[in-house]
């Protein structure tokens, strides 16, 4: 039976290179299904990428995402250009109650998985700036030579200041960002879960319930033969024992005469 189809996006995963820092991706995977999906997440270079979280479960009506950092690599290497890294995200229907468990993502057993394909798209770093000056610059320094040479005759009004790059974003706000982003997805997780397990608590809850009242009924029903066994017998009252004993004496005190 096939299972239900989810919406994974991006179909190709894309990192800007940076010497010595950690790059980010996300993968979004929306379940519009009315079945819980179970995901579970692959690379061909698990030593080059971190993935998280790597599994879990889509609750029906509703999203995740995950994180896939790179690793600080030392250099661009040459293969990077080209690169063959590939990630697949493979899924399958889960229960009501059902969790997550080593044959979860087997083909023999899951008839239902289903598998999505991502390529990898690592871009080149920024081109540095050029050590060779512009011609207005090597007109500049021309001009202040001459300037220096002979004394002006009236104060040179200095020039316009040139547009400044845009500055870099700082690490540490991208790793507060990246820590935040992180949180948040750990945050709907842990939140499906709870809300999971309070519904295995009010079931265990009304389980124990009815086997108290059970276990009550059948101690009554113990319980009434017993009681009937151990009632006492009924006794003669002494007073009707000592008036027999009279008549008895009467009887045969009269009867001798």
């Amino acid at each position: 039976m096939a299972g239900p189809d989810v919406e994974v996006s991006p179909s190709d995963l894309r990192f800007r290179f940076q010497l010595n820092k950690q790059l980010l991706a996300t993968i979004n995977i929306n379940n519009p299904s009315s079945q819980r999906v179970a995901f579970k997440i692959k690379t061909t270079a698990p030593k080059k990428y971190v993935v998280r979280p790597s599994s879990g479960v889509v609750e029906s009506g509703s999203n995740v995402s995950i994180q896939v950092i790179m690793q600080a690599q030392k250099e661009y290497a040459a293969e990077f250009a080209n690169c063959k890294d590939k990630f697949m995200v493979q899924t399958t229907v889960l229960g009501e109650s059902e969790q997550i468990e080593k044959d979860t993502f087997n083909k023999d057993v899951r008839k239902d998985l289903k598998e999505y394909r991502l390529r990898v798209t690592i871009e080149g770093p920024a081109a540095p700036p050029s050590p060779v000056p512009e011609a207005n610059e090597a007109d500049d320094e021309a001009t202040a030579v001459r300037s220096a040479a002979v004394p002006p005759a009236a104060p040179v009004l200095p020039l316009a200041p040139t547009a400044a790059a845009e500055p870099a974003v700082d690490p540490r706000v991208r790793n507060a960002l990246d820590n935040l982003h992180a949180a948040t997805v750990e945050n709907q997780q842990l939140k499906g879960q709870v809300e999971r397990l309070q519904r295995e608590r009010d079931e265990l809850r009304r389980q124990l319930d009815s086997f108290q009242l059970q276990g009550a009924a059948l101690k009554t029903g113990a319980a009434a033969p017993q009681q009937a066994a151990a009632a006492p017998k009924p006794q003669v009252p002494l007073a009707i024992i000592l008036l027999a004993a009279i008549i008895a004496f009467l009887l045969g005190h009269y009867m001798r005469f």
